[in-house]
């Protein structure tokens, strides 16, 4: 649980946390956690197709 929270806490902007976020109920909590696990990803996937195009661009001549 608390490594759902701070996942949530990392990854999602505070206008989407509900006002009372600390007294949600399981599946709010859960639904939230997903959200946040989405965004995670995509940053992830953001990070990884920026250091491929670095690669390409630093190594132009490189298969």
């Amino acid at each position: 649980m608390e490594y759902g929270k701070i996942l949530i806490y990392t990854y999602l902007p505070k206008e989407l946390l509900p006002e009372n976020f600390p007294d949600v109920d399981f599946d709010e909590f859960f639904r939230i956690y997903a959200m946040a696990e989405v965004a995670r990803e995509m940053r992830i996937e953001d990070i990884e197709v920026g250091v491929n195009k670095g690669y390409v661009e630093a190594h132009p001549d490189a298969d």
